[in-house]
Protein backbone atom coordinates (compact mmCIF):
# COMPACT_ATOMS: atom_id res chain seq x y z
CA UNK A 1 0.00 0.00 0.00
CA UNK A 2 2.88 2.34 0.85
CA UNK A 3 4.54 1.42 -2.45
CA UNK A 4 1.35 2.17 -4.38
CA UNK A 5 0.92 5.54 -2.72
CA UNK A 6 4.55 6.41 -3.36
CA UNK A 7 4.29 5.48 -7.02
CA UNK A 8 1.08 7.49 -7.37
CA UNK A 9 2.62 10.56 -5.75
CA UNK A 10 5.68 10.27 -7.95
CA UNK A 11 3.49 10.09 -11.04
CA UNK A 12 1.52 13.17 -10.00
CA UNK A 13 4.70 15.10 -9.28
CA UNK A 14 6.19 14.02 -12.59
CA UNK A 15 3.05 15.06 -14.45
CA UNK A 16 3.10 18.43 -12.67
CA UNK A 17 6.75 18.98 -13.48
CA UNK A 18 6.12 18.06 -17.09
CA UNK A 19 3.21 20.49 -17.21
CA UNK A 20 5.34 23.30 -15.77
CA UNK A 21 8.10 22.49 -18.23
CA UNK A 22 5.69 22.61 -21.19
CA UNK A 23 4.24 25.90 -19.94
CA UNK A 24 7.73 27.43 -19.58
CA UNK A 25 8.73 26.26 -23.05
CA UNK A 26 5.49 27.68 -24.47
CA UNK A 27 6.14 31.03 -22.82
CA UNK A 28 9.70 30.99 -24.09
CA UNK A 29 8.48 30.15 -27.58
CA UNK A 30 6.00 33.03 -27.53
CA UNK A 31 8.78 35.41 -26.48
CA UNK A 32 10.91 34.24 -29.38
CA UNK A 33 8.11 34.73 -31.89
CA UNK A 34 8.31 38.38 -32.91
CA UNK A 35 5.53 40.44 -34.43
CA UNK A 36 5.85 41.02 -38.18
CA UNK A 37 5.27 44.37 -39.89
CA UNK A 38 5.65 45.67 -43.43
CA UNK A 39 7.72 48.75 -44.27
CA UNK A 40 8.05 50.65 -47.54
CA UNK A 41 11.58 51.48 -48.67
CA UNK A 42 12.82 53.35 -51.72
CA UNK A 43 14.30 51.25 -54.51
CA UNK A 44 16.86 53.44 -56.27
CA UNK A 45 18.21 50.61 -58.41
CA UNK A 46 21.66 51.00 -56.87
CA UNK A 47 22.08 47.80 -54.86
CA UNK A 48 24.80 45.57 -56.36
CA UNK A 49 23.42 42.18 -57.37
CA UNK A 50 25.88 40.41 -55.07
CA UNK A 51 24.43 42.32 -52.11
CA UNK A 52 20.84 41.23 -52.67
CA UNK A 53 17.67 43.29 -52.98
CA UNK A 54 15.73 45.96 -51.10
CA UNK A 55 13.79 43.15 -49.42
CA UNK A 56 16.80 41.08 -48.35
CA UNK A 57 20.41 42.11 -47.93
CA UNK A 58 23.06 42.26 -45.21
CA UNK A 59 21.36 45.22 -43.49
CA UNK A 60 17.79 43.91 -43.54
CA UNK A 61 19.18 40.71 -42.01
CA UNK A 62 20.98 42.73 -39.34
CA UNK A 63 17.84 44.72 -38.57
CA UNK A 64 15.65 41.64 -38.21
CA UNK A 65 18.25 39.85 -36.11
CA UNK A 66 18.42 42.70 -33.58
CA UNK A 67 15.02 44.40 -33.80
CA UNK A 68 12.18 43.50 -31.42
CA UNK A 69 9.95 42.98 -34.47
CA UNK A 70 10.40 41.39 -37.88
CA UNK A 71 10.28 43.81 -40.79
CA UNK A 72 9.27 42.80 -44.29
CA UNK A 73 10.32 45.47 -46.76
CA UNK A 74 8.19 46.62 -49.67
CA UNK A 75 10.35 48.09 -52.46
CA UNK A 76 9.05 51.28 -54.06
CA UNK A 77 10.82 52.75 -57.09
CA UNK A 78 12.04 56.20 -56.05
CA UNK A 79 10.92 57.93 -59.23
CA UNK A 80 7.41 56.46 -59.02
CA UNK A 81 6.95 56.13 -55.27
CA UNK A 82 3.68 58.06 -54.99
CA UNK A 83 2.14 56.22 -57.92
CA UNK A 84 3.12 52.81 -56.51
CA UNK A 85 1.99 53.59 -52.97
CA UNK A 86 -1.35 54.94 -54.19
CA UNK A 87 -1.92 51.66 -56.03
CA UNK A 88 -1.08 49.70 -52.87
CA UNK A 89 -3.49 51.76 -50.78
CA UNK A 90 -6.23 51.42 -53.38
CA UNK A 91 -5.83 47.64 -53.36
CA UNK A 92 -5.77 47.40 -49.56
CA UNK A 93 -2.21 46.07 -49.54
CA UNK A 94 -0.27 49.15 -48.46
CA UNK A 95 2.53 48.54 -45.95
CA UNK A 96 2.11 49.22 -42.24
CA UNK A 97 4.86 51.86 -42.21
CA UNK A 98 5.04 54.22 -45.18
CA UNK A 99 8.24 56.19 -45.75
CA UNK A 100 8.02 58.94 -48.36
CA UNK A 101 9.40 62.46 -48.60
CA UNK A 102 6.41 63.78 -50.58
CA UNK A 103 4.44 66.12 -48.31
CA UNK A 104 1.48 66.35 -50.67
CA UNK A 105 1.15 62.58 -50.86
CA UNK A 106 1.17 62.16 -47.08
CA UNK A 107 -1.40 64.95 -46.76
CA UNK A 108 -3.63 63.20 -49.27
CA UNK A 109 -3.49 60.02 -47.17
CA UNK A 110 -4.61 62.03 -44.14
CA UNK A 111 -7.49 63.58 -46.08
CA UNK A 112 -8.58 60.10 -47.18
CA UNK A 113 -8.47 58.91 -43.54
CA UNK A 114 -5.83 56.32 -44.33
CA UNK A 115 -3.43 57.33 -41.56
CA UNK A 116 -3.27 56.23 -37.95
CA UNK A 117 -3.13 58.89 -35.20
CA UNK A 118 0.03 58.19 -33.21
CA UNK A 119 -0.65 59.87 -29.87
CA UNK A 120 -1.82 56.67 -28.12
CA UNK A 121 1.19 54.69 -29.38
CA UNK A 122 4.04 57.07 -28.57
CA UNK A 123 4.65 55.15 -25.35
CA UNK A 124 6.12 52.38 -27.50
CA UNK A 125 8.65 54.76 -29.05
CA UNK A 126 10.32 56.52 -26.11
CA UNK A 127 13.22 57.56 -28.35
CA UNK A 128 10.82 59.57 -30.48
CA UNK A 129 9.12 60.99 -27.41
CA UNK A 130 12.49 62.42 -26.38
CA UNK A 131 12.79 64.10 -29.79
CA UNK A 132 9.31 65.61 -29.51
CA UNK A 133 10.25 67.11 -26.16
CA UNK A 134 13.58 68.44 -27.42
CA UNK A 135 12.20 69.74 -30.72
CA UNK A 136 8.56 70.85 -30.32
CA UNK A 137 8.62 71.80 -34.01
CA UNK A 138 8.35 68.07 -34.79
CA UNK A 139 5.02 67.85 -33.02
CA UNK A 140 3.82 71.16 -34.49
CA UNK A 141 4.47 70.06 -38.06
CA UNK A 142 3.46 66.42 -37.60
CA UNK A 143 0.05 67.39 -36.19
CA UNK A 144 -2.85 67.64 -38.62
CA UNK A 145 -5.88 70.01 -38.51
CA UNK A 146 -7.81 67.63 -36.23
CA UNK A 147 -5.19 68.23 -33.53
CA UNK A 148 -3.74 64.70 -33.61
CA UNK A 149 -0.16 63.65 -34.39
CA UNK A 150 0.12 61.62 -37.59
CA UNK A 151 3.64 62.04 -38.94
CA UNK A 152 7.08 60.94 -37.82
CA UNK A 153 9.88 63.29 -38.82
CA UNK A 154 13.55 64.05 -38.32
CA UNK A 155 15.82 66.96 -37.53
CA UNK A 156 18.38 67.68 -40.23
CA UNK A 157 21.77 69.29 -39.91
CA UNK A 158 21.57 73.10 -40.07
CA UNK A 159 23.62 73.66 -43.21
CA UNK A 160 23.03 75.50 -46.45
CA UNK A 161 21.52 73.49 -49.29
CA UNK A 162 22.68 76.00 -51.90
CA UNK A 163 25.69 78.29 -51.91
CA UNK A 164 27.88 80.06 -54.47
CA UNK A 165 31.57 79.14 -54.77
CA UNK A 166 33.88 81.93 -55.96
CA UNK A 167 37.39 81.64 -57.39
CA UNK A 168 39.49 83.48 -54.81
CA UNK A 169 42.65 83.13 -56.91
CA UNK A 170 40.94 85.05 -59.73
CA UNK A 171 39.89 87.80 -57.32
CA UNK A 172 43.45 88.12 -56.02
CA UNK A 173 44.94 88.23 -59.52
CA UNK A 174 42.52 90.96 -60.62
CA UNK A 175 42.83 92.80 -57.28
CA UNK A 176 39.09 92.54 -56.56
CA UNK A 177 37.11 91.96 -53.38
CA UNK A 178 34.35 89.44 -52.74
CA UNK A 179 31.19 91.25 -53.95
CA UNK A 180 28.74 92.28 -51.25
CA UNK A 181 25.98 93.66 -53.51
CA UNK A 182 24.48 92.53 -56.79
CA UNK A 183 25.96 95.61 -58.51
CA UNK A 184 29.42 94.65 -57.23
CA UNK A 185 28.78 91.09 -58.39
CA UNK A 186 28.17 92.30 -61.96
CA UNK A 187 31.51 94.20 -61.89
CA UNK A 188 33.35 91.09 -60.69
CA UNK A 189 31.67 88.78 -63.22
CA UNK A 190 32.51 91.20 -66.04
CA UNK A 191 36.17 91.20 -64.96
CA UNK A 192 36.16 87.39 -64.84
CA UNK A 193 35.05 87.35 -68.48
CA UNK A 194 37.06 90.21 -69.95
CA UNK A 195 40.34 90.34 -68.01
CA UNK A 196 41.68 86.85 -68.76
CA UNK A 197 41.75 85.57 -65.16
CA UNK A 198 43.14 82.17 -66.17
CA UNK A 199 46.01 83.83 -68.05
CA UNK A 200 45.78 81.80 -71.25
CA UNK A 201 45.41 84.83 -73.51
CA UNK A 202 41.91 83.82 -74.61
CA UNK A 203 38.45 85.12 -73.79
CA UNK A 204 37.13 81.70 -72.81
CA UNK A 205 35.91 82.11 -69.24
CA UNK A 206 32.42 82.62 -67.84
CA UNK A 207 31.46 84.86 -64.96
CA UNK A 208 28.88 82.41 -63.60
CA UNK A 209 26.32 79.80 -64.67
CA UNK A 210 22.55 79.78 -64.84
CA UNK A 211 21.58 76.40 -66.33
CA UNK A 212 19.18 73.82 -64.93
CA UNK A 213 18.05 75.02 -61.47
CA UNK A 214 21.05 77.28 -60.81
CA UNK A 215 19.04 80.30 -61.92
CA UNK A 216 17.07 79.77 -58.71
CA UNK A 217 20.13 80.98 -56.81
CA UNK A 218 19.86 84.26 -58.69
CA UNK A 219 16.19 84.40 -57.71
CA UNK A 220 17.12 83.90 -54.07
CA UNK A 221 19.34 87.03 -54.17
CA UNK A 222 16.19 89.00 -54.96
CA UNK A 223 13.68 87.07 -52.83
CA UNK A 224 11.92 85.99 -56.01
CA UNK A 225 10.22 82.73 -55.09
CA UNK A 226 6.59 83.27 -55.99
CA UNK A 227 5.10 84.21 -52.62
CA UNK A 228 5.82 86.49 -49.68
CA UNK A 229 3.99 88.00 -46.70
CA UNK A 230 3.00 91.61 -47.26
CA UNK A 231 3.25 94.47 -44.78
CA UNK A 232 -0.46 94.04 -44.02
CA UNK A 233 0.02 90.33 -43.21
CA UNK A 234 -1.31 88.76 -46.40
CA UNK A 235 0.28 86.35 -48.84
CA UNK A 236 1.01 88.07 -52.15
CA UNK A 237 2.94 87.29 -55.32
CA UNK A 238 6.54 88.49 -55.59
CA UNK A 239 6.03 90.42 -58.83
CA UNK A 240 8.48 93.25 -57.97
CA UNK A 241 11.15 90.82 -56.77
CA UNK A 242 10.78 88.74 -59.92
CA UNK A 243 11.17 91.80 -62.15
CA UNK A 244 14.44 92.76 -60.43
CA UNK A 245 15.73 89.20 -60.75
CA UNK A 246 14.75 89.14 -64.42
CA UNK A 247 16.62 92.38 -65.09
CA UNK A 248 19.73 90.91 -63.51
CA UNK A 249 19.48 87.66 -65.47
CA UNK A 250 19.07 89.56 -68.75
CA UNK A 251 22.26 91.50 -68.04
CA UNK A 252 24.11 88.26 -67.34
CA UNK A 253 22.98 86.95 -70.71
CA UNK A 254 23.37 90.05 -72.87
CA UNK A 255 26.77 91.01 -71.45
CA UNK A 256 28.13 87.52 -72.07
CA UNK A 257 28.68 86.72 -68.39
CA UNK A 258 27.13 83.25 -68.72
CA UNK A 259 27.11 80.55 -71.37
CA UNK A 260 24.71 81.79 -74.08
CA UNK A 261 23.53 78.19 -74.55
CA UNK A 262 22.62 77.74 -70.88
CA UNK A 263 19.07 76.62 -71.68
CA UNK A 264 20.44 73.59 -73.53
CA UNK A 265 22.24 72.41 -70.38
CA UNK A 266 19.19 70.58 -69.05
CA UNK A 267 20.82 68.95 -66.00
CA UNK A 268 23.65 71.36 -65.22
CA UNK A 269 26.32 68.82 -66.25
CA UNK A 270 28.07 71.17 -68.70
CA UNK A 271 28.24 73.98 -66.14
CA UNK A 272 29.73 71.59 -63.57
CA UNK A 273 32.31 70.46 -66.13
CA UNK A 274 33.15 74.07 -67.02
CA UNK A 275 33.68 74.77 -63.32
CA UNK A 276 35.92 71.74 -62.80
CA UNK A 277 37.89 72.73 -65.92
CA UNK A 278 38.59 76.13 -64.42
CA UNK A 279 36.30 78.19 -66.67
CA UNK A 280 33.70 79.60 -64.23
CA UNK A 281 34.43 82.34 -61.71
CA UNK A 282 31.32 82.08 -59.50
CA UNK A 283 29.87 78.58 -59.59
CA UNK A 284 26.21 78.16 -58.64
CA UNK A 285 25.68 74.42 -58.05
CA UNK A 286 22.08 73.20 -58.41
CA UNK A 287 22.31 71.85 -54.86
CA UNK A 288 25.00 71.17 -52.27
CA UNK A 289 24.07 67.67 -51.14
CA UNK A 290 27.53 66.63 -49.93
CA UNK A 291 29.78 69.28 -48.40
CA UNK A 292 32.83 67.03 -48.44
CA UNK A 293 32.44 66.49 -52.17
CA UNK A 294 31.87 70.20 -52.87
CA UNK A 295 34.76 71.51 -50.79
CA UNK A 296 37.34 68.73 -51.02
CA UNK A 297 36.71 66.33 -53.90
CA UNK A 298 35.66 69.00 -56.42
CA UNK A 299 38.58 71.26 -55.49
CA UNK A 300 41.04 68.39 -55.90
CA UNK A 301 39.56 67.73 -59.36
CA UNK A 302 39.80 71.42 -60.25
CA UNK A 303 43.43 71.56 -59.12
CA UNK A 304 44.38 68.79 -61.51
CA UNK A 305 43.59 71.34 -64.24
CA UNK A 306 44.49 74.52 -62.32
CA UNK A 307 47.04 73.67 -59.59
CA UNK A 308 46.76 77.08 -57.92
CA UNK A 309 42.95 77.25 -57.83
CA UNK A 310 41.33 78.52 -54.63
CA UNK A 311 37.61 78.57 -53.92
CA UNK A 312 35.48 79.93 -51.10
CA UNK A 313 31.75 79.99 -50.36
CA UNK A 314 30.18 83.38 -51.04
CA UNK A 315 27.33 84.95 -49.08
CA UNK A 316 24.28 86.17 -50.97
CA UNK A 317 25.06 89.70 -52.18
CA UNK A 318 22.57 92.35 -51.11
CA UNK A 319 20.10 93.22 -53.89
CA UNK A 320 17.72 96.17 -54.36
CA UNK A 321 15.08 93.95 -52.71
CA UNK A 322 17.09 93.33 -49.53
CA UNK A 323 19.54 90.91 -47.94
CA UNK A 324 18.74 87.22 -48.18
CA UNK A 325 20.39 83.94 -47.25
CA UNK A 326 20.86 80.92 -49.47
CA UNK A 327 18.34 78.11 -49.14
CA UNK A 328 18.92 75.74 -46.24
CA UNK A 329 18.37 72.03 -45.78
CA UNK A 330 14.85 71.52 -44.44
CA UNK A 331 15.52 71.64 -40.68
CA UNK A 332 12.39 69.65 -39.76
CA UNK A 333 11.56 67.04 -42.37
CA UNK A 334 8.55 64.77 -42.09
CA UNK A 335 9.09 61.35 -43.63
CA UNK A 336 6.93 58.62 -42.16
CA UNK A 337 3.30 57.67 -41.45
CA UNK A 338 1.52 54.54 -40.27
CA UNK A 339 -1.28 52.91 -42.21
CA UNK A 340 -4.67 53.20 -40.49
CA UNK A 341 -5.16 49.50 -41.31
CA UNK A 342 -1.92 48.41 -39.62
CA UNK A 343 -2.78 45.30 -37.59
CA UNK A 344 -0.10 45.91 -34.95
CA UNK A 345 0.58 49.65 -34.45
CA UNK A 346 2.49 48.85 -31.24
CA UNK A 347 4.98 46.74 -33.23
CA UNK A 348 5.29 49.47 -35.85
CA UNK A 349 6.23 52.02 -33.20
CA UNK A 350 8.64 49.57 -31.58
CA UNK A 351 10.37 49.22 -34.95
CA UNK A 352 10.67 53.00 -35.29
CA UNK A 353 12.01 53.21 -31.76
CA UNK A 354 14.66 50.58 -32.53
CA UNK A 355 15.73 52.27 -35.75
CA UNK A 356 16.24 55.70 -34.16
CA UNK A 357 18.39 54.49 -31.31
CA UNK A 358 21.76 56.23 -31.92
CA UNK A 359 23.79 53.01 -31.68
CA UNK A 360 21.63 51.26 -34.28
CA UNK A 361 21.58 54.14 -36.75
CA UNK A 362 25.36 54.43 -36.41
CA UNK A 363 25.71 50.86 -37.70
CA UNK A 364 23.15 51.33 -40.48
CA UNK A 365 24.75 54.58 -41.65
CA UNK A 366 28.45 53.96 -41.08
CA UNK A 367 28.64 50.18 -41.11
CA UNK A 368 30.52 47.92 -38.72
CA UNK A 369 33.43 49.35 -36.76
CA UNK A 370 36.70 47.71 -37.82
CA UNK A 371 35.13 46.54 -41.07
CA UNK A 372 33.74 49.70 -42.67
CA UNK A 373 35.22 52.39 -40.43
CA UNK A 374 37.67 53.02 -37.65
CA UNK A 375 38.06 55.85 -35.19
CA UNK A 376 40.39 58.61 -36.31
CA UNK A 377 42.71 60.65 -34.12
CA UNK A 378 39.78 63.00 -33.48
CA UNK A 379 37.62 60.12 -32.23
CA UNK A 380 35.25 60.22 -35.19
CA UNK A 381 34.56 57.41 -37.71
CA UNK A 382 36.85 57.34 -40.77
CA UNK A 383 36.11 55.17 -43.79
CA UNK A 384 38.58 52.33 -44.14
CA UNK A 385 37.94 51.48 -47.80
CA UNK A 386 35.63 53.76 -49.85
CA UNK A 387 35.24 51.10 -52.56
CA UNK A 388 34.07 48.55 -50.00
CA UNK A 389 31.58 50.99 -48.56
CA UNK A 390 30.27 51.88 -52.01
CA UNK A 391 29.59 48.20 -52.60
CA UNK A 392 28.27 47.18 -49.20
CA UNK A 393 26.86 50.23 -47.45
CA UNK A 394 26.27 53.53 -49.24
CA UNK A 395 23.05 52.33 -50.91
CA UNK A 396 21.40 51.52 -47.55
CA UNK A 397 20.64 55.13 -46.50
CA UNK A 398 16.86 54.89 -46.94
CA UNK A 399 16.38 52.33 -44.17
CA UNK A 400 17.14 55.15 -41.70
CA UNK A 401 15.55 58.02 -43.62
CA UNK A 402 13.69 59.19 -40.48
CA UNK A 403 16.80 59.37 -38.28
CA UNK A 404 17.84 62.74 -36.81
CA UNK A 405 21.56 62.87 -37.55
CA UNK A 406 22.37 65.78 -35.17
CA UNK A 407 21.40 63.46 -32.29
CA UNK A 408 24.55 61.39 -32.82
CA UNK A 409 27.83 63.37 -32.85
CA UNK A 410 29.52 60.49 -34.68
CA UNK A 411 27.26 60.96 -37.71
CA UNK A 412 27.30 64.71 -38.37
CA UNK A 413 28.84 65.73 -41.70
CA UNK A 414 31.77 67.59 -40.14
CA UNK A 415 33.16 64.24 -38.91
CA UNK A 416 33.89 63.24 -42.52
CA UNK A 417 36.73 65.77 -42.63
CA UNK A 418 40.16 64.64 -41.41
CA UNK A 419 41.72 67.88 -40.14
CA UNK A 420 45.22 66.35 -40.29
CA UNK A 421 44.85 66.53 -44.10
CA UNK A 422 45.33 70.16 -45.29
CA UNK A 423 42.77 69.81 -48.10
CA UNK A 424 40.15 68.39 -45.76
CA UNK A 425 40.84 70.98 -43.08
CA UNK A 426 40.32 73.70 -45.72
CA UNK A 427 37.07 72.01 -46.74
CA UNK A 428 35.81 71.96 -43.16
CA UNK A 429 36.73 75.64 -42.78
CA UNK A 430 34.63 76.41 -45.87
CA UNK A 431 31.63 74.58 -44.40
CA UNK A 432 31.97 76.54 -41.16
CA UNK A 433 32.28 79.80 -43.05
CA UNK A 434 29.11 79.04 -45.02
CA UNK A 435 27.30 78.27 -41.75
CA UNK A 436 28.15 81.79 -40.58
CA UNK A 437 26.13 83.27 -43.47
CA UNK A 438 23.01 81.98 -41.71
CA UNK A 439 23.75 84.04 -38.62
CA UNK A 440 23.49 87.45 -40.31
CA UNK A 441 20.56 89.00 -38.40
CA UNK A 442 19.69 91.21 -41.39
CA UNK A 443 19.30 88.29 -43.78
CA UNK A 444 15.84 87.03 -44.65
CA UNK A 445 14.82 83.61 -45.93
CA UNK A 446 14.36 83.97 -49.74
CA UNK A 447 11.03 82.13 -49.94
CA UNK A 448 7.75 81.91 -48.03
CA UNK A 449 8.99 78.58 -46.64
CA UNK A 450 10.90 75.46 -47.59
CA UNK A 451 8.91 73.78 -50.35
CA UNK A 452 8.16 70.76 -48.13
CA UNK A 453 6.30 73.05 -45.72
CA UNK A 454 4.28 74.90 -48.34
CA UNK A 455 0.50 74.31 -48.42
CA UNK A 456 -0.68 71.64 -50.80
CA UNK A 457 -3.04 72.83 -53.50
CA UNK A 458 -6.22 70.84 -54.20
CA UNK A 459 -6.13 68.86 -57.44
CA UNK A 460 -8.05 71.40 -59.53
CA UNK A 461 -5.64 74.18 -58.54
CA UNK A 462 -2.65 71.91 -59.17
CA UNK A 463 -3.73 71.68 -62.82
CA UNK A 464 -4.16 75.45 -63.03
CA UNK A 465 -0.81 76.09 -61.36
CA UNK A 466 1.04 73.61 -63.57
CA UNK A 467 -0.29 75.17 -66.77
CA UNK A 468 0.37 78.74 -65.66
CA UNK A 469 3.84 77.89 -64.36
CA UNK A 470 4.93 76.47 -67.71
CA UNK A 471 3.62 79.51 -69.59
CA UNK A 472 5.30 81.91 -67.18
CA UNK A 473 8.65 80.10 -67.38
CA UNK A 474 8.56 80.37 -71.16
CA UNK A 475 7.79 84.09 -70.87
CA UNK A 476 10.64 84.68 -68.43
CA UNK A 477 13.10 82.77 -70.64
CA UNK A 478 12.06 84.93 -73.59
CA UNK A 479 12.53 87.99 -71.36
CA UNK A 480 16.16 86.95 -70.81
CA UNK A 481 17.18 85.91 -74.32
CA UNK A 482 14.69 87.94 -76.38
CA UNK A 483 16.93 90.95 -76.97
CA UNK A 484 16.06 94.65 -76.78
CA UNK A 485 12.63 94.15 -78.35
CA UNK A 486 11.41 92.06 -75.41
CA UNK A 487 12.28 93.75 -72.15
CA UNK A 488 12.12 92.34 -68.61
CA UNK A 489 9.33 94.83 -67.91
CA UNK A 490 7.29 93.46 -70.81
CA UNK A 491 7.99 89.88 -69.76
CA UNK A 492 6.92 90.62 -66.18
CA UNK A 493 3.70 92.26 -67.42
CA UNK A 494 2.97 89.33 -69.74
CA UNK A 495 3.63 86.82 -66.95
CA UNK A 496 1.24 88.65 -64.63
CA UNK A 497 -1.40 88.71 -67.34
CA UNK A 498 -0.92 84.96 -67.92
CA UNK A 499 -1.30 84.38 -64.20
CA UNK A 500 -4.58 86.26 -63.99
CA UNK A 501 -5.90 84.86 -67.26
CA UNK A 502 -5.09 81.27 -66.27
CA UNK A 503 -6.85 81.35 -62.90
CA UNK A 504 -4.05 82.51 -60.61
CA UNK A 505 -6.44 84.55 -58.50
CA UNK A 506 -8.05 81.31 -57.33
CA UNK A 507 -4.65 80.15 -56.09
CA UNK A 508 -4.09 83.47 -54.32
CA UNK A 509 -7.44 83.08 -52.54
CA UNK A 510 -6.54 79.53 -51.49
CA UNK A 511 -3.13 80.65 -50.17
CA UNK A 512 -4.63 83.43 -48.08
CA UNK A 513 -7.36 81.21 -46.68
CA UNK A 514 -4.70 78.67 -45.74
CA UNK A 515 -2.57 81.37 -44.13
CA UNK A 516 -5.45 82.80 -42.14
CA UNK A 517 -6.37 79.35 -40.80
CA UNK A 518 -2.85 77.99 -40.27
CA UNK A 519 -0.43 80.84 -39.64
CA UNK A 520 -0.12 79.94 -35.95
CA UNK A 521 1.12 76.45 -36.79
CA UNK A 522 2.69 77.00 -40.21
CA UNK A 523 6.47 76.60 -40.50
CA UNK A 524 7.51 79.67 -42.49
CA UNK A 525 10.84 81.18 -43.56
CA UNK A 526 11.32 83.11 -40.33
CA UNK A 527 10.73 79.91 -38.36
CA UNK A 528 13.30 78.09 -40.47
CA UNK A 529 15.96 80.72 -39.80
CA UNK A 530 15.08 80.88 -36.12
CA UNK A 531 15.56 77.13 -35.79
CA UNK A 532 18.82 76.80 -37.74
CA UNK A 533 20.27 79.77 -35.90
CA UNK A 534 19.38 78.17 -32.57
CA UNK A 535 21.11 74.96 -33.70
CA UNK A 536 24.31 76.92 -34.38
CA UNK A 537 24.43 78.45 -30.90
Amino acid sequence: MKITLALGLTAVMAAGAAGCSQKEEGTKGQAERKATITVSNYDRGNIPAAEGTVEENRWTKWINEHSPVTAKYVPVARAESVKKLNVLFASGSAPDIVNDFDTGFRNSLYQQKQLLPLDDYLQYAPEYQKLLEKYPQLRKIGTKPDGKLYEIGKINEPHLQSVAFIRMDWLKKLKLEVPKTTDELLVVLKAFVEQDPDGNGKKDTYGTNMSYTSDGMVDSMFGSYGWKISSDDKIVRTWENTLESLRFKKRLFEEGLIDKDYLADKNGAKAKQDYLNGKIGVYLPPVVSNWFESTVTDLQTLRKVVPGAEIAPMAEPRSPMGQFVHHVVNPVQMTTVINADAKDPKAAMEYINFMIKPENSLILKKGVEGEHWKKGADGFPKVIDPAKNAKELDWAMDYTMFYSIPENPLLISTTAFDVSDPDQKAGLDMLKKADEFLLNPEAQYPALSHYEHMPNLPSDLVVINTNIDKEMKDIYAKGIIGGAKYTPEQAAADAKAAWERGGGKQIEEFMNTWYKENKDRAFLGKDILEMVRSQHK
